[in-house]
């Protein structure tokens, strides 16, 4: 079965440092392939504590190199390959999270097959997952979101950015995961609840998924926000939970 599991719901600064929420990303799985997306501080742990096994992954994404992002790519890296005694897997992340002042330690990348650069418009496999970075993001550094596809299920993941009009084009899918940070429109360059609910009603997928909270809509309850939501657009919209693991579509799978 296809899955996305939630090692962290939190985003934005202070609640992760405060760690008010986990901050670990997502763990993905599908069409027999393991992904760690946007690992932030404490994935390892988050991982090893939903009993996942780092050194079964086959690539870490990174949609940008903000810390909230990446703060466990490192950590990853070397149990993705067993301290480098075991070279495999993929590392895909934006240029300016190997160059400059990198977020991916130099030494780490001789431990993996691929180090991969994501750029706007890129394909990318991995096993039996075709990976697209449609569109840079409006957000400070350079940052993708992803859309997942293989066999009988498609999912798009919507990373930080400021809302701009032509983004719901870049993400549809039955599935959509909106960084959803604010709860209140802003100047930040972040997603807001009000810009999320532009996205949903304009991809209507069958299900939307919101995490990253920053502390607006951690103290306005997530799961009151997104109640509020499906009411408001007609589609499935869920507040992800730390450890919650959410089933994607398979192939062969049929509605009740």
């Amino acid at each position: 079965m296809n899955s996305i599991t939630f090692l962290g719901t939190g985003g934005a600064r202070v609640l992760v440092f405060k760690q008010l929420l986990a901050s670990g990303g997502l763990w993905v799985e599908q069409a027999d392939t393991t992904i760690a997306l946007d690992p932030g501080p404490g994935a390892l742990v988050q991982a090893i504590k939903q009993k996942f096994d780092p050194t079964k992954l086959d690539a870490i994404l990174l949609s940008h190199r903000h810390l909230d992002h990446s703060g466990d790519v490192n950590t990853l890296i070397e149990a993705m390959t067993t301290g480098g005694f075991n070279r495999r897997g993929a590392v895909l992340a934006p240029r300016d999270a190997y160059e400059g002042d990198p977020v991916i330690l130099r030494y780490l990348r001789e431990y993996v097959d691929e180090t991969l650069v994501i750029e706007e418009g890129g394909m990318y496999q991995i096993g039996d997952v075709v990976v697209r970075t449609p569109v840079r993001h409006d957000h400070p550094g350079e940052v993708y979101g992803f859309v997942f596809e293989s066999a009988g299920c498609r999912w798009s993941y919507i990373a930080d950015t400021r809302y701009f009009p032509e983004l719901a084009d870049h993400y549809r899918a039955d599935v959509i995961v909106i960084n959803a940070v604010r709860l209140e429109e802003s100047e930040i360059y972040h997603l807001s609840i009000p810009d999320a609910k532009r996205l949903i009603e304009v991809i209507r997928p069958q299900t939307a998924i919101l995490t990253h909270f920053g502390m607006t809509v951690w103290r306005a309850d997530p799961s009151a926000v997104a109640e509020k939501l499906s009411e408001e657009t007609g589609v499935e919209v869920v507040a992800a939970r730390d450890g919650m693991k959410c089933q994607l579509p398979s192939p062969g799978q049929t509605e009740d």
